[in-house]
């Protein structure tokens, strides 16, 4: 939701883990995040609900036409962290409650708002918005 071009490494896009085998083998500290994946893993982790959630948000940062625009975070109190993207009639507000963990998507454009299923998603406690 930051500013700048957003990097994901595949261990990140796949919502793997810390690969202690090949850490062991090789003795190279990056090697942790670097696990070689096989085909049959990619496609099982693919339908992992955690990684079509972040599949569907990233679709969502690279699509919104108010990423295009200007990033603000907004006045908030101690317990709420809220962060907009703003271009033109078209807006896209994350408002999270850090106490609660609770996760608000606010989109705006020109026929008006709607919330994203990432709130959805996150009220269900989907493990790709938990906090």
């Amino acid at each position: 939701w930051l500013p700048g071009v957003p990097q994901v490494y595949y261990v990140g896009l796949l919502a793997g883990h810390n690969d202690m085998d090949l850490l062991a083998r090789s003795g190279v500290g990056r090697d942790i995040n670097r696990h070689h994946y096989s085909p049959a893993e990619i496609t099982a982790a693919l339908q992992r609900p955690v990684v079509a959630d972040l599949c569907r948000l990233i679709r969502l940062r690279n699509a919104h036409p108010a990423f295009q625009g200007r990033f603000s975070l907004l006045p908030s109190d101690d317990e709420t962290l809220a962060m907009q993207w703003a271009d033109g009639p078209h807006s896209a507000t994350l408002t999270v409650n850090l106490r609660s963990r609770a996760v608000q998507v606010q989109l705006q454009g020109p026929d008006g708002s709607q919330a994203h299923p990432l709130q959805q998603a996150a009220a269900a406690g989907s493990p790709a918005v938990a906090l």
